[in-house]
């Protein structure tokens, strides 16, 4: 991956002009605003990853107020105050409202410095926080939140599609939304019928065809009454049809027929009765094997495939993990009427390293748990974290050990200790734990070594290539007093 051209180190400055000159020699892209009031009144379509203002662009502002609508039109743009000879109620009053830094120092080239280091511990790595300010939306679309390009390539696909009568089959792993896309569709398309939706999983072969074609009374034990099937309750609207891959065989055809001829004939019945409806597929296995397997009739998987929309999972996303968790927890503590949590940086380190096998109803459940379980005096941190994925946890460790160590050494524990057990040495007075611990850590510091030298000395580089965050990145940097400039001089030699 290349060193992050300069729009992904967009600094907008407002009446801070003495700032522009060092942060070009840092080789950051600066953008000016005339003042507050332009820079509060359109919406923002550059993709900046901070915005300093001077105390004099708040002279006509209330600063917590002006703050806080920054932070929420953009939540993952860092705002810095350059406060030079501000007072201390000034100063208190920006970082309530949510400023990042207030640089206090008189000095133009101290306050570029620091704006420098602000990015470049900034939790999100620089693809997720260029978050497509480009686009002239909120980042929701038909009742789905996300940040995520490739979300809104398929809002993009989708829109364009919704009003026709083609079928739809959605590809996704569990919790992605599929029921939420394909509602979406219904409610585009303008169609006057119902949303109906079955779960093909659920229900039974013996009753499928029941459930999807209807029966008339007396058509087999049990049938007390005529039932006129799912096909005939959206007729005029659209029928998703979930886990389709689990339909059985036999019903495979029946459906096959209907799709081709537009009617449905009820169990037990003699004649045909005609059906409009959109037929939406759903699944979150690959039919393709399942057509090679013959467990799937290839003419029904070709009926049924003909838009095809699929859902990234969470942890292919990243710029909507965090985004997603602030807004569920947001919601969450409005509900239950309990104060917003706050997390710690490690905290969303994990959130960030961590899977999502569940997606977006995993993170949900994850967030609604955490606001509904903590102590309201105290801040959500990295312990917290496994303590609310019980059962994950474990597998997570078996998973991925190599990513665990990354993420899950403490800051704390000093390479001091390796030193401190010889390599080879096994102390019995000790854990497992602490034992391997020395050997983990002298593996870490070599492999983070290994990225720099690669990469060399690039952090973006580096962090992509580990797996990890920037910020972890840095963090672990300081922890094994490694030095990331040695590498850049190695370069030039």
């Amino acid at each position: 991956m290349a060193e992050p051209s300069a729009t992904q180190s967009l600094v907008i400055l407002v009446d801070c002009p003495r700032l522009a000159d060092p942060l070009a020699e840092l080789e950051l892209q600066v953008e000016t605003e005339l003042s507050l009031a332009a820079l509060l009144s359109p919406k923002l379509t550059r993709d900046a990853r901070a915005i300093v203002l001077s105390e004099k662009a708040f002279a006509e502002h209330d600063v917590g107020v002006a703050i806080r609508r920054l932070r929420e039109t953009w939540p993952l743009v860092d705002i810095i105050v350059w406060g030079h000879g501000a007072d201390t109620n000034f100063v208190r009053t920006a970082l309530q409202a949510g400023a990042k830094d207030v640089f206090l120092t008189g000095s133009p080239d101290i306050c570029a410095r620091g704006v420098l280091n602000v990015i470049e511990s900034q939790q999100l790595m620089p693809r997720a926080a260029k978050i497509g300010y480009e686009r002239d939306r909120a980042a929701v679309f038909e009742g789905m939140l996300s940040r995520s390009r490739r979300m809104w390539d398929m809002f993009d696909v989708v829109s364009r599609i919704a009003g026709t009568s083609a079928a739809v089959l959605i590809l996704g792993e569990t919790g992605t939304g599929k029921e939420l896309l394909a509602r979406a569709i219904h409610r585009l398309s303008k169609r006057k019928g119902r949303f109906v939706a079955m779960n093909c999983a659920a229900v039974s072969e013996q009753l499928i065809d029941s459930e999807l074609f209807g029966h008339v009374e007396g058509a087999f034990t049990g049938a007390h009454r005529d039932k006129e099937g799912l096909f005939r309750h959206a007729d005029g609207g659209t029928l998703m049809l979930d886990e389709i891959g689990h339909i059985a065989p036999a019903a495979q055809h029946r459906l096959l027929r209907t799709l081709q001829e537009g009617t449905v004939r009820p169990v037990g019945a003699h004649t045909e009765v005609s059906v409009d409806v959109r037929i939406i597929a759903a699944t979150s296995n690959r039919l393709e094997a399942q057509v090679e397997a013959n467990k799937f009739r290839q003419d029904l998987f070709f009926r049924l495939d003909v838009i095809r929309l699929e859902i990234p999972p969470l942890r292919e996303r990243p710029e909507d993990i965090v985004f997603l968790f602030s807004h569920f927890s947001r919601d969450f503590s409005r509900q239950y009427d309990v104060p917003r949590p706050e997390v710690s940086d490690l905290f969303l380190d994990r959130l960030l390293a961590y899977d999502w096998p569940g997606n977006v109803r995993q993170l949900e459940n994850f967030t609604e748990r955490m606001v509904l379980t903590h102590m309201h005096d105290e801040q959500v941190t990295a312990d917290h974290f496994e303590k609310l994925l019980p059962f994950q946890r474990g597998k997570r460790a078996q998973a991925s050990p190599p990513r665990k160590a990354l993420h899950d050494t403490p800051a704390q524990d000093s390479s001091a200790d390796a030193a401190a057990s010889p390599r080879g040495e096994i102390d019995l007075s000790k854990s497992l734990e602490d034992n391997l611990r020395p050997s983990v850590e002298r593996i870490e510091r070599d492999y983070l070594e290994a990225c720099l030298r690669q990469c060399r000395g690039r952090m973006n580089q580096a962090a992509e290539l580990a797996d990890i965050s920037r910020r972890t990145l840095l963090r672990k940097l300081k922890q094994y007093g490694i030095d990331k400039a040695v590498f850049r001089k190695r370069d030039s030699k």
